[in-house]
């Protein structure tokens, strides 16, 4: 999940991918740098769930090097975007691993 000055929406995101009935999963949010209560959200989510992995960048690398980012630090089978601001259905990602698999 990359996300930039996203407090707007980012509580309501993370909310929407931990409520997944599909449950074995890493969230990794790689937060480019926010100069809003971005980080404290994230932090805050972290903190409480184990399957969130938070990294903040030290400056702002743009929005491809950030979704770059969030490639490299990728340890799953397989990758899924999701914004800051999107919201799924609970049912999203077992249906999309369904159709994978």
């Amino acid at each position: 999940m990359p996300v930039y000055n996203g407090e707007e929406y980012i509580a309501l995101a993370i909310r929407a991918v931990l409520d997944q009935t599909f449950s074995d999963f890493e969230l990794i949010i790689s937060d480019n740098a926010s100069e809003d209560r971005t980080e404290d959200i994230c932090r805050e989510f972290a903190s409480l769930d184990s399957r969130i992995r938070y990294y903040r960048n030290s400056e702002n690398i743009g929005a491809a090097g950030n979704y770059n980012r969030l490639l490299e630090l990728a340890r799953g089978e397989f990758f899924r975007w999701s914004n800051a601001d999107d919201l799924f259905a609970p049912r999203f990602h077992e249906l999309c691993l369904k159709a994978l698999n």
